[in-house]
């Protein structure tokens, strides 16, 4: 069972980057499951997972988006740079000091950057991208 489910309002109208999000979606569920159980090695393979995820489609968007000529590109990429500097954190943090960061923590961050991110930045290059769908 979903407990985040993918809706329309938040496509950002590139079916490839709509695919990504749903993908961050199916993370933050995966640390709902976690929060039942024993959580510690979800919270590493997440991270790791999450880690990657980031950066495959950080770059991918970047190109999506210069070649859509979308104004606001260089603030957007300082965005995933801070992105991905918190998750290379969370994820040495883990690393040196097993079990130093919580399900709760990882949900708490996830669910952040799905609303301030996604929903606050991503849906801002939509109608620069509609234009655009032969890129996405």
């Amino acid at each position: 069972m979903a407990y985040l489910e993918w809706t329309e309002n938040l496509s950002v109208g590139i079916p490839r980057m709509d695919a990504h999000h749903r993908r961050l979606i199916e993370l933050i569920n995966l640390l709902f499951d976690a929060m039942q159980g024993d959580a510690s090695r979800v919270v590493e393979t997440v991270l790791g997972n999450l880690l990657d995820y980031t950066r495959y489609h950080f770059a991918e968007e970047e190109k999506i988006l210069a070649a859509c000529g979308y104004p606001d590109l260089e603030e957007h990429r300082r965005t995933h740079r801070d992105m991905v500097g918190e998750v290379a954190a969370m994820e040495s943090r883990t690393l040196t000091q097993p079990g130093s960061v919580s399900p709760s923590e990882m949900l708490d961050f996830l669910s952040r950057w799905l609303m301030q991110h996604i929903i606050g930045k991503d849906l801002r290059y939509r109608p620069y991208a509609e234009g655009h769908l032969d890129i996405g």
